[in-house]
């Protein structure tokens, strides 16, 4: 299966599975990685930049919607829906989403000719049973009724929007790589049978958490890196350092801490404050912090479109952003953001923003990557916004930064970049 990308990703399908999963043995990765071209979900639009900016908006708004219901539910993980995701891998429409970790895909007809993956047409494929080791997350608690030892194991999704999937654990031979592709035997994958709302909009869902079974344990992956350029083409690269190839350095490197979690398998990242202009904001001790139901941190989901902060945390800002800005603030919830200012120029300037993380750590963001220019509007709006129980820095976070995970040291590392097409 070959993987292209831009900000919700997407994946290529070969003759066998050519799905994205993981190999039950961990495989061995070729020296020189595995690039995959990443293509934004608008990217084959004709669109208004207004018009790109709604639609990432209401993708925003439906996939924040499935992040605050994990964590309502104390789930482990974060399942999210197709609509919320920015950047696609190539295998039909596979959605690549370092949130959530089951990778799935559609192995039954939506019409007369479009099928993701058909299980006959494989020599390799194999439904995984009910009491293999393999279907241990899937299998019913001990208070339900229990399977049948010669049944196949089935999962079942659903998201906050009433979308879902279910269908059968499975493994198949899986290829990925853009340019050299690689095969991987054995890789687990869930084979939907019944897709509803809007994963039909899609063929899939590959996950890029840090759960057992998802892309990256199952491949064995201790390294990848993406380089994110706006509503355009983009690259991820697994098991190797990035090089120019993949976005020209601009910048000195910053490099934070990843906060493990027993209660996610998200990617947090140790925030501990943030300055806006010359104020450094006195956020509370705790607002940071993770816990099993209360909070769920701070992460770095490049399927978020933008900021979303604490609302006691984002009160903070807000104030101190507009006693901060000369231009007049208008109430931007007709445009699905918070806040917006009547600035009349796209170089109108705004205060600064810096990022504190642990170990003296900071992050200065690029205007672009916080303030949204209307263009029809003649305004900008802020590109961060409130939410409760969590922090989430998405993809416009990370314009314009090479970013990269090393899962060995538990550190993801940003440098300034001129992000280069997949």
């Amino acid at each position: 299966m070959e993987i292209s990308s831009s900000h919700t990703l997407v994946l290529f399908i070969t003759a066998t599975l050519s799905l994205l999963v993981l190999s039950i043995a961990t495989p061995s990765l070729p020296a020189e990685g595995i690039d995959i071209s990443l293509t934004h979900v608008d990217s084959a639009f004709n669109l208004t930049q207004i018009e790109l900016v709604r639609r990432a908006l209401t993708r925003g708004d439906v996939r924040l919607s499935s992040l605050v219901a994990a964590r309502a539910t104390g789930g482990r993980s974060f399942n999210l829906i197709t609509d919320g995701n920015e950047y696609y891998m190539k295998v039909k429409d596979l959605v690549v989403d370092t949130g959530s970790d089951l990778f799935w895909t559609s192995c039954f007809k939506r019409s007369a000719t479009s099928i993701s993956f058909d299980p006959q047409s494989s020599s390799t494929y194999t439904s995984v049973l009910c009491m293999s080791d393999l279907c241990g997350p899937y299998r019913p608690p001990p208070f339900m009724p229990q399977c049948d030892p010669k049944a196949v194991c089935h999962y079942e999704l659903e998201y906050a929007d009433a979308s879902g999937t279910s269908g059968v654990i499975s493994t198949d031979t899986i290829t990925l790589g853009s340019r050299n592709p690689v095969s991987f035997p054995n890789t687990l994958f869930g084979c939907s049978l019944n897709d509803t709302g809007n994963t039909v909009l899609v063929d899939g869902i590959v996950g890029l958490g840090r759960g057992d079974q998802s892309i990256i344990s199952q491949l064995g992956i201790k390294q990848f890196s993406y380089c994110l350029t706006p509503f355009g083409s983009s690259r991820l690269v697994l098991g190797r350092k990035p090089g120019p190839d993949d976005g020209i350095p601009e910048g000195e490197t910053v490099t934070v801490s990843l906060v493990r979690s027993e209660w996610s398998s998200a990617y947090n990242v140790d925030l501990v404050g943030i300055t806006v202009g010359t104020d450094r904001l006195a956020i509370p001790e705790h607002a940071f912090e993770i816990s099993m139901f209360s909070n769920q941190g701070v992460i770095l989901d490049s399927g978020t479109t933008f900021t979303y902060l604490v609302k006691g945390v984002y009160d903070l800002l807000k104030s101190s952003f507009e006693a901060q800005t000369t231009y007049a603030a208008v109430d931007g919830s007709g445009k699905h953001f918070d806040v917006c200012f009547k600035s009349g120029d796209v170089n109108a300037k705004f205060p600064g923003l810096v990022f504190h993380f642990g170990v003296g750590s900071d992050l200065s963001l690029p205007q672009e990557n916080y303030m949204i220019w209307l263009e029809e509007l003649r305004m900008h709006c802020l590109g961060i916004m409130p939410v409760e129980g969590m922090c989430l820095l998405g993809s416009y976070f990370q314009h314009d930064f090479k970013v990269v995970h090393d899962l060995v040291n538990d550190k993801v590392s940003f440098t300034p970049a001129k992000c280069v097409r997949g």
